[in-house]
């Protein structure tokens, strides 16, 4: 896996607008999908600054607000589920570069 993909996945995820409805939805830790969002996209901001490299605990926090939003996804709409989707599939692979 190149950082190439996940700038790619990065650079469509800042391009779409956050959907309204995923502001009143709360994962399973509680925390606010947009809480969650914000955590994520420091994490793959990080992640592409430092040329792939995370550390210990912005890996943790990606791997919890990963989680945590992969638990909603049947719950979402269609729509919903493709934003949270695209950060999800970021988040996977940079954790596969452990």
């Amino acid at each position: 896996m190149s950082n190439d993909t996940v700038a790619a996945l990065w650079a469509a995820h800042r391009a779409a607008p956050f959907p309204g409805r995923l502001r009143r939805i709360e994962g399973p830790s509680g925390e606010s999908v947009p809480a969650l969002d914000a955590y994520l996209a420091g994490c793959i901001h990080t992640f592409l600054a430092n040329d792939g490299a995370l550390d210990p605990e912005r890996r943790r926090i990606l791997t919890d607000c990963a989680a945590d939003l992969a638990a909603l996804l049947g719950s979402l709409t269609e729509q919903d589920a493709v934003y949270v989707s695209r950060l999800l599939r970021a988040a996977d692979l940079i954790s596969a570069r452990s």
